[in-house]
């Protein structure tokens, strides 16, 4: 197998510091390849990332769905901050598992993705 494609993009594309922020990470696979699979994504986050906005989660399982050939899947996670946050790149680790048709894993992958959190800078309103 070997041949999904994983791409992660985050809508805002960072956080600002000292304030509670949410974002959505977006995770679209593609399937260039023939075969068809089954998708899951596990997720871990370290604090002061969370996965709930009420309560510190640093990990989760998320089912992603079908991936047929030729064709891609989105997913998208919703990620929170609390207002004690600095400025800094926070990591996000993903698991990824394709099953088969057999129900059996096919491929696991690992992949990062990083959300910059930044200083408000002078001029932008604070919300």
């Amino acid at each position: 197998m070997g041949d999904i494609d994983l791409s992660v993009t985050f809508e805002p594309e960072r956080f600002r510091a000292y304030f509670k922020n949410e974002a959505e990470m977006k995770l679209k696979f593609s399937n260039p390849g023939k075969g068809t699979f089954w998708c899951e994504c596990e997720i871990n986050v370290v604090s002061p990332l969370s996965l709930a906005h009420d309560k510190e989660l640093d990990a989760a399982r998320t089912k992603v769905g079908i991936l047929k050939p030729g064709s891609s899947i989105e997913k998208r996670i919703k990620l929170y901050t609390r207002p004690n946050n600095f400025p800094d790149d926070y990591k996000v680790k993903l698991t990824s598992f394709f099953y088969d048709e057999d129900g059996a894993i096919s491929e696991r992958t690992e992949s990062e993705a990083s959300i910059k959190c930044e200083e408000a800078k002078n001029g932008e309103v604070q919300v």
